[in-house]
């Protein structure tokens, strides 16, 4: 019951009660049944999908997805000219107004032109990425229930590997062979197509490129993924247990993350033709998920070489991109820190001491 099962599959032996007379009284007799008796010729072997239908708890989960998918992608908000947007500014602050970040324009995923990414056009991915996610994160229930600390610290850990995913699928479905961008402009794959480009851009985007394409890309091809599969895995992706978060945004984490495992594993088994294909298809699209983090770690690396410096993408050095990529090398500076104070207070001499 607890992962599912329909107790009234469970089949016992078949048994046939014979009524006998002696003396007078009544005498039941118990007689088995063989298990390929006429009686079990209703059995359904396994390697036929019987008729499933989705439990109306999954229906409303996936339709309540797609439909803020479609809303948040297409949420525009025309350009103030008098209101200042700005990356330097405290994440918890730009959490609660990404708009502060970047204004809501038009997402222009499929641009028929298709510039090569400049360094302007790299700041303003950046940041309307940022706003869309953020956006998008606040569709989610489990999202919303998070107090401020826990939502901050969730950001830093998915906010990249969100981003990684929702590109993957863009660059899949346009078919295009590199990173497109929401703007229109995309980054190539091809190396003789990257000596067109900025060196900033390349020193960004160069060493992700080759994995995205080839680990993320090409397995939603050979997957043929929808929409449906693709927005579970982002929730699956964004809510990530972690020892640093509070104890209740943990448990909430935890259950909405088992939301959307349970959703998307119904959603492939009534789409599939037997356990053993719907199995294949949960096993080979979870195993994007460790591959969307590690772009998310790469791009940490070229995002603070590249916001530490007095660059057209963060002009004042450090600010929101510096914030949000080099979350967890301060929280490994911070506990190694920690680590060696604890150390040094338990080895030093007493007389030093």
């Amino acid at each position: 019951l607890h992962v599912g099962m329909d107790a009234n599959a469970v089949r016992s032996e078949r048994t046939r009660k014979i009524k006998t007379e002696i003396d007078g009284d009544v005498k039941l007799e118990i007689k088995e049944e063989p298990a390929d008796s006429e009686d079990a010729d209703d059995e359904c072997p396994l390697d036929i999908k019987p008729d499933i239908a989705m439990a109306w708890q999954t229906k409303e989960i996936i339709a309540h997805m797609l439909y803020e998918e479609d809303r948040v992608l297409n949420w525009e908000e025309p350009y103030n000219k008098l209101r200042y947007y700005t990356m330097d500014s405290e994440v918890l602050q730009a959490i609660k107004d990404p708009s502060q970040v970047c204004a809501r324009t038009k997402i222009n995923w499929n641009s028929h032109s298709r510039p090569l990414i400049t360094i302007e056009a790299l700041r303003f991915n950046w940041c309307r990425t940022f706003t869309l996610t953020i956006d998008w994160f606040e569709t989610l229930p489990e999202y919303r229930a998070l107090i401020d600390d826990d939502k901050e610290l969730l950001v830093k850990f998915s906010l990249m590997p969100v981003g990684w995913l929702w590109y993957a699928y863009k660059s899949y479905e346009y078919r295009c062979d590199g990173i497109v961008f929401v703007d229109g402009s995309w980054f190539p794959r091809d190396k003789t197509i990257q000596q067109q480009v900025c060196p900033t851009c390349v020193l960004y985007y160069g060493r992700i490129t080759e994995s995205f394409m080839a680990d993320v890309v090409n397995s939603m091809k050979e997957l043929e993924m929808d929409e449906t599969e693709m927005v579970l895995l982002k929730a699956i992706c964004h809510l990530q247990p972690d020892y640093r978060l509070t104890r209740r945004g943990n448990d909430v984490i935890s259950t909405g993350r088992e939301k959307y495992k349970r959703a998307l594993c119904e959603y492939i088994r009534m789409k599939s033709n037997g356990f053993m294909d719907a199995s294949f298809r949960l096993c080979k699209l979870m195993q994007i998920l460790p591959v969307v983090d590690i772009l998310g770690k790469y791009e940490d690396e070229s995002a603070l070489l590249v916001s530490l410096g007095e660059t057209e993408f963060n002009g004042s050095g450090g600010g929101l991109p510096y914030d949000i990529h080099a979350s967890d090398s301060h929280f490994a500076r911070k506990n190694r820190r920690k680590s060696d104070n604890q150390y040094h207070q338990q080895h030093v001499p007493l007389h030093i001491q």
